[in-house]
């Protein structure tokens, strides 16, 4: 047996070894990507094969920007063929039928950009974002990825197919079911087709959520009805919520957040598209 075999190492050292921060390492054992063993004073600790999964973790989560459920399928058992199939069907999921693909090609000329640099920037061919931009299907990773560079929220560049009304009234708004994501549901609580903020019912099955870091534009509050929320901001802080609870936060602010009870989370989330904090294009 190797020395090597028998080294050990703490979570402080494997997050400077691969590039993260503790609190990222501690989110992907949480969602069960990585089983972590634990020293005689109860301490993590990490061999040489656990900062090789783990730099794979990081490679699917922050790199190619992949779902944790797609992860935790690809790392027991897949050979390189089946991560690209797993990669490829990823893509091709559709969001929503309900996005306005107009809105790509506006937001683009209003920031000024060409499509070859926002292919460039989000890593697709010219040709298929001019495909999105005139009614191709888009999948949720790369929705959000376009939202990102945009600084604008995902729920923007939803349609809201409904009759315009300044009420909305019980189990009468839109729904919008993430399909790279079955265990969220959003139902838009506004009809008005012109608002700068987006307050949806946000249904969270246990173990859901938006689980990888992120920013973006705005501004958001969150109301908990039912359920446990964990939030994770700027990887420094860690909030736990409770019914009655509310939390805001900016869109700048990197967030991440999940349903860590064993029951449906019912989340009253209003997203403002303006924010004193919001980065601006130079």
């Amino acid at each position: 047996m190797n020395d090597s075999d028998n080294l050990t190492f703490t979570i402080n050292q494997v997050a400077k070894m691969i590039g993260v921060v503790p609190a990222t390492i501690r989110n992907w054992e949480k969602n069960g990507l990585i089983t972590v063993k634990r020293s005689s004073s109860n301490y993590r600790v990490f061999t040489m094969d656990d900062i090789k999964l783990l730099k794979k973790i990081k490679e699917y989560s922050v790199d190619r920007h992949m779902g944790a459920h797609a992860i935790r399928m690809l790392l027991p058992t897949s050979s390189g063929s089946e991560i690209e199939k797993c990669m490829d069907k990823q893509m091709e999921n559709v969001y929503s039928r309900k996005m306005i693909s107009q809105k790509w090609k506006e937001i683009r000329k209003q920031q000024g950009y060409t499509l070859e640099e926002v292919s460039q920037h989000v890593g697709i061919s010219v040709a298929h974002l001019s495909k999105l931009e005139n009614g191709g299907n888009i999948s949720l990773n790369m929705m959000n990825n376009l939202a990102h560079f945009y600084h604008e929220n995902p729920l923007y560049f939803m349609n809201q197919s409904v009759q315009e009304s300044h009420i909305v009234r019980k189990d009468s708004g839109e729904q919008f079911k993430l399909t790279d994501d079955p265990g969220m549901k959003m139902t838009s609580l506004v009809a008005l087709h012109e608002h700068v903020m987006y307050p949806v019912l946000c249904e969270v099955e246990p173990g859901h959520g938006g689980l990888l870091p992120h920013t973006h534009n705005g501004e958001e509050f969150m109301y908990l009805l039912s359920g446990t929320l964990e939030i994770h901001l700027n990887d420094t802080e860690t909030y736990i919520l409770h019914p009655g609870d509310t939390f805001y936060h900016y869109g700048s602010e990197q967030h991440s957040w999940e349903n860590i009870s064993t029951k449906t989370a019912r989340i009253i989330w209003v997203h403002s598209m303006l924010s004193q904090h919001t980065e601006k294009k130079k």
